[in-house]
């Protein structure tokens, strides 16, 4: 299981004592499974609002499709497109993941109140590591390149000035390196310790070198890159790792969603179906370790996560609500009110003029929390007669 539980970025400290859910926008016209729904800035900023009624907890917004076959975008072209969607959901106080390869689109994007970095090319960029170094943003550190079969560390896609070997790598994203096919026995997968070897090696050296510029570990996710350059073999070997990844001290992400590896696996052709199946796969990572789940349905990935976390593990979180304005005589009955809802517990209770402060101890998510609290306080205005009760904060 992960060794850490809360990754900071910027001036969020998130809590991955439970796994959370990235909602992926493609504010592109050419993004592999949704491109050109949300290029438009109110159709993006209308999703992105979805997106956190759904119980997103931090939200990817990328402008470079970096779907196989894509074409390069420029950081200019980039910038416009992003720059209206990071406005708003940093004014939103949504926690912003900002999907580049470019470190003048991320630095202006960490200007703009981005919180975190998402490099496909792992920050092997020198001025990308700069720009993580003087800020206090998160980073995702993600492995793109063949793992197994001819495949070594120096494999794996590296920023480079001058040419761009990611577009080139995408461009047979589905193939991998298949050389181990060629061995005689004929296995049905690579070598996992091969694959994991090097995949580890080079995540660990890319969060080691972010280190040595002053980023503290704490700010670094790694992601190994499923679908990058790899066949689905890989992807297959690294999924059934995840434990082993998460136990290298960094929180981890599962970024399979709708990805060509889900459509081999479930036989369906067409990505923007593949959500169920991507629900299935990321329940299984975050099972094994995972704790930060990019999807494109938050809503589907939210509700699945929610039943299978409350099943499965003894986790509880504190929240402190704020209630008013409460008459004095109305606070017992909604202090009952929340204490009776499932998974429940009221631990302290103060009230002072028509304040009522509530310490409260719950097995429920943010979104099945919200919802019961409604409920209760619908019910304790019902039984009170008190409209009072309909006029609340949280």
């Amino acid at each position: 299981m992960p060794t850490t539980s809360i990754w900071n970025c910027s001036d969020v400290s998130l809590d991955l004592s439970r796994p959370r859910v990235m909602g992926v926008l493609n504010v592109t016209p050419d993004s592999f499974s949704d491109g050109g729904t949300h290029d438009a800035p109110e159709a993006a900023i209308t999703t992105a609002a979805q997106m956190l009624a759904d119980g997103a907890d931090l939200v990817d917004v990328g402008g470079e499709s970096t779907r196989p076959g894509f074409t390069p975008v420029e950081p200019s072209e980039e910038l416009r497109r992003l720059e209206p969607v990071v406005r708003w959901l940093a004014r939103e106080g949504a926690l912003v993941s900002i999907d580049t390869r470019h470190p003048a689109v991320a630095r202006r994007c960490v200007d703009l109140g981005a919180q975190i970095i998402n490099d496909v090319t792992g920050f092997s960029d020198p001025q990308m590591v700069d720009v993580a170094a003087e800020s206090s943003c998160g980073c995702v550190v993600m492995h793109s390149g063949p793992v197994s079969g001819t495949a070594t560390r120096s494999s794996a896609v590296m920023a480079v000035s001058d040419r761009d070997d990611l577009s080139a790598l995408m461009s047979n994203a589905s193939a991998g390196d298949r050389a181990w096919e060629g061995e005689e026995s004929r296995p049905l997968l690579p070598d996992s310790g091969h694959v994991m070897g090097l995949l580890e090696g080079y995540l660990v050296d890319r969060a080691k070198d972010l280190e040595a510029r002053g980023v503290d570990a704490s700010r670094i996710c790694l992601d190994p890159g499923v679908g990058f350059g790899k066949s689905p073999e890989d992807d297959i070997v690294i999924l059934r790792a995840t434990r082993r990844l998460a136990s290298l001290g960094y929180p981890l992400m599962c970024a399979v969603s709708r990805k060509r590896f889900v459509g081999t696996v479930s036989g369906i052709a067409v990505a923007s179906e593949r959500d169920d199946v991507t629900i299935g796969i990321s329940l299984a990572a975050a099972a094994g370790g995972a704790r930060v789940l990019r999807v494109h349905d938050v809503a589907g990935m939210a509700q699945a996560l929610d039943g299978f976390w409350v099943a499965s593990e003894p986790w509880t979180s504190h929240v402190s609500l704020v209630l008013s304005p409460i008459a004095d005589k109305d606070a017992g009955q909604l202090s009952q009110a929340v204490d009776g809802m499932p998974l429940t517990r009221v631990r302290g209770t103060e009230v002072t003029g028509d304040v009522l402060r509530l310490e409260v101890e719950t097995g429920l998510d943010r979104i099945p929390f919200r919802r019961a609290l409604d409920a209760a306080i619908d019910g304790a205005a019902t039984l009170a007669g008190d409209p009072s009760f309909e006029r609340w904060g949280v």
